[in-house]
């Protein structure tokens, strides 16, 4: 993902400069490259919404075994544990 992020950030610098050079001389250079620009970073943004979200659900799964532990060991009564478990399910 870091990689990802490097390129997009080279890609998007280079792409906006050339946009830049070529929109006085070059409509349709300019355009191009604003395309490319674009073709590179929707998918990137879509990748990154989908990685966020399983990223969340991955933690409330943790923190909904680490609070059934907490239960477990007489830590949280029944009534605490179902307050925190509907919580973290209410975050979904």
């Amino acid at each position: 993902m870091k990689s990802m992020s490097i390129i997009g950030i080279v890609w998007f610098t280079l792409s906006l400069i050339l946009i830049l050079v070529f929109s006085e001389s070059d409509n349709d250079a300019a355009l191009g490259w604003g395309i490319l620009g674009m073709l590179y970073a929707i998918p990137f943004a879509i990748s990154v919404l989908v990685n966020q979200t399983k990223k969340n659900k991955k933690n409330i799964t943790e923190e909904l075994l680490s609070i059934a532990k907490l239960k477990e060991n007489g830590v949280l009564t029944e009534e605490e544990f179902q307050t925190k478990k509907y919580n973290l399910l209410k975050e979904i």
